[in-house]
């Protein structure tokens, strides 16, 4: 029987946290974190018309050589310097990838949420798409649910958002945050108005369910 990590941060550039979070690991960064549980991608902002293909296939190495619980971060930002269409080309073997390990897609996406969708219509996947960092507005949160996806919440977000996800789509984070993950876990039950015990609960079994169920 395979045993689950017990983990409650699902997204998180700070290394040192170690196998209490799922590192994300972008290509171009220096860190390698080879006693984390990780996930794979290229960010848009690392995307050049020049470096694309070099991206593409670090990415496929990393996966093939170590342990990977998700895809990501990637995704769509339309204040990336990249071409849309580049990106757009980009995410799309991302999610390709996605499907074929059966692993979930932690996604980075800024002002491109309508080109976002059009991807996963046109797509049909069927593994787990995880918005990190979700800072949007209530009715962005309830037009994403309706879509099948997962929001996770880090230090920054409408209160409003946070409430309107139901639990078993919710996710907590750090990102880049020097807050730990206990204290975005306070806040968040706090916000939901549950107990802090019963919210880890909820997110170890969404973690469970997500990233360990393949």
């Amino acid at each position: 029987m395979r045993t689950i990590p017990d983990i409650l941060d699902i997204h998180t550039h700070r290394p040192e946290n170690g196998s209490r979070a799922i590192v994300s690991y972008s290509p171009l960064n220096r860190f390698t974190p080879e006693a984390c549980l990780c996930s794979v991608g290229a960010h848009p902002w690392e995307l050049t018309e020049e470096n694309a293909e070099a991206l593409w296939n670090k990415v496929r190495e990393l996966c093939a050589s170590r342990p990977v619980a998700a895809i990501g971060e990637t995704g769509l930002d339309k204040l990336s310097p990249a071409p849309m269409e580049l990106q757009l080309s980009l995410f799309r073997r991302h999610v390709e990838l996605s499907e074929t390990l059966r692993l979930p897609l932690i996604i980075h996406c800024v002002r491109a949420m309508e080109e976002l969708l059009s991807v996963k219509k046109e797509s049909r996947a069927t593994r787990p798409w995880i918005w990190h960092g979700f800072r949007g507005k209530p009715e962005q949160a309830r037009q994403l649910l309706r879509q099948g996806l997962y929001l996770s919440f880090g230090e920054r977000y409408s209160e409003e958002a946070m409430r309107a996800t139901p639990a078993e789509r919710l996710f907590i984070e750090t990102d880049e945050s020097a807050l730990d993950i206990e204290a975005i876990l306070r806040r968040a039950a706090e916000i939901r108005e549950t107990e802090v015990e019963m919210l880890r609960k909820t997110i170890r079994e969404n973690i469970r369910n997500v990233f360990f169920s393949a």
